[in-house]
């Protein structure tokens, strides 16, 4: 008996310990609103901040966290577009504290996260000490179709512009940040996409007339991009060293977020693409047969998507298909993407997460351009030679370019905290850009008289590129003082890219049943090409904070490359520092004025010299009929330095009443030791090779300002704003007394000029004999800068509203002044007597009274339509470009609220209904061609603003439906 009673008390002690454990905590529960509305925030987090503990505001915005230990606990509450806020509640033993939040929104854009610097930095705009432009690419797909990544950026980015080359599927983009002012790189932003530092330039391929084989980007499904971080400057850029000197572009891809409920979302889309503009029938005689050889491209996509959460794990799957024909009859593409986003919180303290994306995609290019096999060359020059009429036709269509791409990108990050150490933060990253590039080309037996080979021709290439990059940092928060606290960041970054081509050419093929290169009876060509660089980094960055307000940053990176072999006498200075500083005096102003961030930065990039640039002499080898010897590729110099850029950054964000932003921001940018090459003497025996040297100097400023307004926002209806300008004047100021040309001696680099600028002999009019007769134009003996391709002012503005919660609107127009585009195709037409102008002109001039005024208008106005010879008179050719494009336009309405009552059918989460155009209006003077934007030599290279027989971008119209439980 004595040992029965223990036992029943521990027996009744074991049965009441989880009520007494119990009875030591509570619940907290609330709501989570928006303060300005009232409108429910669903899916608002909700933490305890000292526990691992949380939940997610259900569709009524309510939350519910139990199990919470008495006390005082702090509660914070988060949700994307709206400020964070944290609460201190006295929790009851086994009692409920109740407690609402009433989130403040972000409408002003200051309070949006954006990304600044090295390792993702991230601070509010109205934080940020230098000029970062993000676009919010999830809510804008949301409303509105996108082609490719280029649709997002167009007229959103100040400081920037971004077009696609011509309208071939996939084809190249070109981005111009700020204008570009280093010689020595390829006037690309270095891109990253979840971390993973991407091939930007074009890879390989077969020519097809002078365009791009594609843009890296074109692989992305731009409905799977949550935002795009754009870095413009060196005063930004620093820490990415050489790599960073034409801007940094950071994308972030989707990712399910933490207490987020399984969410399974389907989207189809239907659509069409047709010429933008008809050709010009007063300047092209086959107008009328340009216009039809155009086609109603179809397009076709599909989109499957699974997000949500565990415990420890948020994800996000989805696969995307999207098939789109070309408006001119050979062309399409095809692109496959998987993708797949996990991120693990094994604790508090460490986070892991993989990115990864597998495309796999296929691109039909038709022949373009400067090619003389080129359907738009062959039917713009047709008259008077007959050049496709004469010619069966189909030969024109029967050349088969095809490219499949298999592409792999994956991103692992590990962030870990230690709680040892407060204020410590640790974070390795590495990534993979790996992909396989197959072009095939095909020109059949069956048209001798046509191609320059005889018997059929078949090219084959196979590219293989891979990228891997590492980034290592460490992070200190501490408190110096009360009033200071400071962060120190310690980094590195590695790199390495390597590149394999193989191809061949083989003619003489007997059928064209067999496509084996192997067949040809001829082997034409065959070669191989292996480049590999590796580069490294390291990174300081110390940061100091006065009273939550004013802020200091100074920062420092070391680069070292394969690229540089420093001579006896010569030394490289890869040292490249920045400093910024940033006051937030909002407080000090009127209630209105929400917050006002005054900043200012300075830092210095660089650009590396070309891969065997710094060495003295790099010898190819060669095969002859005595043997396989030696010649000479390249002469360098290994003395070779650095191009340097240094940057001043100033600027403002200013935000009122949290409706109204606005930045401004001015720069001013100075280049030394950019490299030029130079003719060596012939003493030296490489009289056939140029010897490059560190003359070349470059000056820019600019101004960009961006305004963001929200008009209207109540619990069903919003209106807001946006819009953007921007101003840059640039000259190259030193290049050693050399000018170096682009492709047909059209664009130069000059010393005075712009970079890029027009360069030629200036027409002035007619010229007239003693009695009045035309002679001809009237030339000038020197070649002058006559315009500049690049715009000197552009910008954008656009309009996004919600109706009645359910009916979303979006558009976006952008707009470029002060550039020219010269036509070679209305030179061309010219040269051959066709263009159709000149032609009436000249008829009409010869029914004309010599000397009489009305003979002398006709007579200029024909000399302005004079080809020239040689170089020409390109004056004649150079049109203003100006134009205003509207973008992007986009409707969609969710009708699931009005399904759900109609079928009583609660599971449905989304049923939306959409229509989207793009490149809908263009209003333009320009009309020697249907579109001002194409460039005939693609995204890269001196050649920019010519338009030579390019396919014009598309217009698009696209019909969508998505479902989501």
């Amino acid at each position: 008996m004595k040992r029965l009673i223990p036992s029943i008390a521990f027996g009744v002690l074991f049965l009441l310990l989880p009520g007494l454990t119990w009875a030591q905590q509570g619940t907290v529960t609330g709501t989570v609103t928006e303060e300005e509305t009232g409108d429910v925030l669903p899916g608002a987090t909700v933490q305890v901040v000292d526990l691992e503990t949380g939940a997610a505001a259900n569709a009524s915005g309510q939350y519910r966290v139990a199990g919470v230990p008495a006390g005082e606990q702090t509660i914070r509450v988060s949700f994307v577009g709206y400020q964070a806020a944290e609460r201190t509640v006295n929790v009851p033993e086994g009692g409920t504290a109740r407690v609402n939040f009433q989130l403040q929104t972000a409408q002003a854009q200051l309070e949006e996260v954006v990304v600044t610097g090295f390792g993702r930095q991230e601070q509010t705009r109205g934080e940020a000490s230098v000029s970062v432009t993000q676009i919010d690419a999830g809510e804008l797909t949301e409303t509105t179709e996108y082609e490719n990544v280029t649709d997002l950026l167009q007229g959103r980015t100040s400081g920037v512009t971004v077009s696609r080359s011509s309208g071939n599927v996939g084809s190249g983009l070109r981005f111009d940040v700020r204008g570009g002012v280093s010689l020595n790189s390829d006037g690309q932003p270095l891109i990253f996409v979840d971390g993973t530092r991407i091939a930007q330039d074009p890879a390989p391929g077969f020519d097809v007339g002078g365009q791009d084989t594609g843009s890296p980007l074109a692989d992305l499904d731009p409905s799977n991009i949550e935002s795009i971080n754009v870095l413009k400057g060196p005063s930004a850029t620093s820490l990415y060293g050489t790599d960073g000197t034409d801007g940094v572009v950071l994308i972030e891809t989707k990712a399910g977020e933490r207490g987020q409920d399984l969410e399974v979302e389907y989207q189809g889309t239907l659509g069409v693409a047709t010429k933008q503009e008809d050709y010009n029938n007063d300047i092209y005689p086959t107008a009328s047969r340009l216009n039809d050889i155009h086609r109603d491209a179809s397009i076709q996509g599909h989109r499957v998507a699974i997000s949500g959460s565990g415990e420890i794990t948020n994800y996000n799957l989805s696969y995307s298909y999207r098939d789109t024909e070309s408006i001119f009859p050979t062309g399409e593409g095809q692109r496959n993407n998987v993708n797949a986003n996990v991120e693990v919180r094994p604790s508090e303290s460490l986070t892991v997460s993989s990115r990864s994306t597998l495309a796999f995609n296929y691109y039909s290019r038709p022949q373009a351009d400067n090619n003389i096999f080129g359907v738009l060359g062959a039917l713009a020059l047709d008259a008077p030679f007959g050049a496709f009429s004469a010619r069966d036709s189909s030969a024109f269509f029967a050349i088969d370019d095809q490219q499949r791409v298999r592409k792999f990108q994956q991103s692992v990050e590990l962030s870990y905290s230690p709680d040892a150490i407060s204020g410590l933060s640790l974070r390795a990253q590495g990534g993979a850009d790996i992909s396989a590039r197959r072009n095939d080309q095909s020109l059949p037996n069956q048209f001798e008289d046509i191609y320059t080979s005889t018997g059929g021709e078949r090219n084959a290439l196979d590219s293989d590129r891979r990228r891997f990059n590492a980034d290592l940092s460490a992070t200190y928060n501490y408190d110096i003082t009360s009033d200071v606290s400071a962060t120190t960041t310690a980094g590195t970054q590695l790199f390495t890219e390597s590149d394999r081509q193989v191809n061949a050419t083989a003619s003489q093929i007997g059928t064209d049943l067999i496509t084996d290169v192997g067949a040809g009876t001829q082997l034409d060509f065959i070669g191989e090409n292996l480049s590999n660089e590796r580069s490294a980094g390291i990174i300081g960055r110390q940061q100091f904070e006065l009273l939550d307000r004013y802020s200091a940053e100074f920062s420092i990176r070391r680069d070292w490359s394969t690229r540089l072999v420093a001579g006896e006498t010569g030394s490289y200075d890869e040292w490249y520092p920045a400093a910024r500083a940033s006051a937030q005096i909002g407080d000090f102003l009127p209630e209105a004025v929400s917050r006002l961030n005054i900043r200012a930065s300075w830092g210095q990039s660089g650009s590396l010299p070309d891969l065997v640039d710094s060495e003295l002499v790099r010898l190819n080898g060669q095969s002859s009929g005595f043997g396989t010897g030696a010649t000479i590729g390249n002469v360098g110099d290994p003395d070779l330095g650095l191009e340097r850029v240094n940057e001043v950054e100033g600027g403002f964000d200013l935000g009122i009443n949290n409706r109204y932003s606005l930045s401004i921001t001015y720069y001013r940018q100075s280049t030394e030791n950019s490299i030029v090459n130079f003719d060596p003497a012939l003493s030296t025996g490489f009289g056939n090779q140029t010897v490059p040297r560190n003359v070349g100097e470059i000056f820019a400023q600019g101004i960009e300002t961006s305004l963001d307004v929200t008009a209207i926002r109540t619990e069903q209806h919003s209106l807001s704003f946006n819009a953007n300008y921007s101003y840059r004047d640039r000259e190259v100021e030193e290049l050693g007394g050399q000018s170096i040309f682009g492709g047909f001696q059209r664009n130069v680099i000059r010393e005075g000029f712009a970079p890029f600028s027009f360069f030629g002999p200036r027409v002035n009019g007619a010229s007239f004999a003693e009695d009045g007769t035309y002679l001809g134009p009237d030339v000038s003996d020197e070649r002058v800068e006559l315009g500049n391709p690049v715009p000197d002012h552009f910008g954008g503005f656009g309009i996004s509203a919600t109706v009645f919660e359910n009916l979303r609107f979006n558009a976006q127009a952008e707009y470029q002044l002060g550039h020219q585009t010269f036509s070679n195709t209305a030179r061309f037409l010219a040269l051959i007597g066709a263009h159709e102008r000149r032609n009436q002109l000249s008829e009409e001039l010869g029914g004309l009274e010599p000397g009489t005024e009305e003979y002398r208008g006709v007579a200029n106005e024909l000399a302005r339509t004079n080809p020239g010879a040689g170089t020409g008179e390109i004056d004649n050719f150079l049109q203003d470009a100006d134009f205003l494009k509207l973008r992007t336009i986009g409707v969609r309405y969710n009708a699931s609220d009005l399904i759900g009552s109609l079928t009583g059918v609660s599971e449905l989460r989304s049923f939306t209904v959409g229509f989207s155009a793009s490149n809908l209006l263009t209003i333009t003077s320009y009309d020697q061609g249907p579109d001002p934007e194409v460039n005939s030599e693609g995204s890269r290279g001196l050649i920019r603003g010519q338009e030579f027989l390019t396919l014009q971008n598309p217009t698009e119209y696209t019909f969508t439906l998505e479902v989501g439980i």
